[in-house]
């Protein structure tokens, strides 16, 4: 019996895995990642089924109940790499929510979310507040939190000098210092409140939105939507998750062509 099969059993009896097998199968993983970069010019399919068969692996050690940033943003590699673009951008944002700050993470899931055909622009992307707060999605959280900590700091100490001391374009600079810490703790602030809504991403090549949980229901759109589009969730019925799309458009889509964040 190999050590697929036996994991495979532990799984399915609900028994969580040995650290002896949990190593052996995060071997496997990196392993079979390895594999796949060395084929990429000499064999471009071997190299995306050697791709998935990491994603699989390292998608077992998910399962299994290990709850790790860098496991997940493992897994999104791996799933870039074998042209799985919706489950890429499943595990990048899963991984978010324990590694926020990691700069690979961010740039990663940018890349993820440019390769999605035909994505669903926000409603909001042509607004002016959305021009002028671009940095919001542009910037990882540690380098907004941490350019709004140096503007508040330097907010008050120019603010203890001036007691003392007068100094040029005080009012111009403070206001400008005060709005920035402001601006960007509400960014931050947006983010930490971002991890506990509901989210979900496509994983399907081509997806009916229908107006109701049912086959039975007409389609939403002329065309489905592809993999890679993410989505709020409103609701879950048996079968059946109601939506939320970036353009503000509500549907149904069938449970098993998502992935729920």
């Amino acid at each position: 019996m190999n050590l697929l099969t036996i994991i495979t059993l532990c799984l399915l009896s609900n028994m969580q895995l040995t650290s002896e097998q949990q190593r052996a199968v995060l071997e496997e993983a990196q392993q079979a990642y390895d594999t796949g970069v060395s084929l990429q010019t000499a064999d471009p399919v071997a190299a995306k089924e050697s791709f998935r068969r990491s994603a699989q692996r390292f998608q077992i050690l998910v399962n299994d109940g290990i709850e790790n940033g860098y496991l997940l943003y493992d897994l999104g590699n791996a799933h870039v790499q074998a042209g799985q673009f919706g489950l890429a951008i499943a595990a990048y944002r899963s991984a978010s929510r324990y590694i926020p700050s990691d700069e690979r993470l961010h740039a990663n899931l940018v890349h993820a979310r440019s390769l999605v055909n035909n994505p669903i622009e926000n409603q909001k992307s042509k607004t002016m507040l959305t021009r002028l707060t671009f940095w919001h999605g542009s910037f990882p959280t540690n380098i907004r939190l941490g350019i709004g900590m140096i503007s508040w700091f330097a907010f008050w100490g120019l603010m203890s000098v001036r007691i003392f001391k007068g100094i040029p374009g005080f009012k111009t600079v403070s206001i400008f210092l005060g709005f920035i810490s402001i601006m960007l703790s509400v960014s931050v602030g947006l983010d930490m409140a971002d991890q506990y809504s509901q989210h979900g991403v496509i994983v399907l090549n081509e997806v009916i939105v229908r107006k109701g949980n049912g086959v039975n229901y007409s389609p939403l759109f002329k065309e489905p939507i592809h993999e890679g589009v993410e989505f709020e969730i409103i609701e879950q019925r048996p079968n059946w998750v109601h939506i939320l799309l970036p353009n503000g458009t509500q549907g149904w889509v069938e449970e098993e062509s998502v992935n729920i964040i």
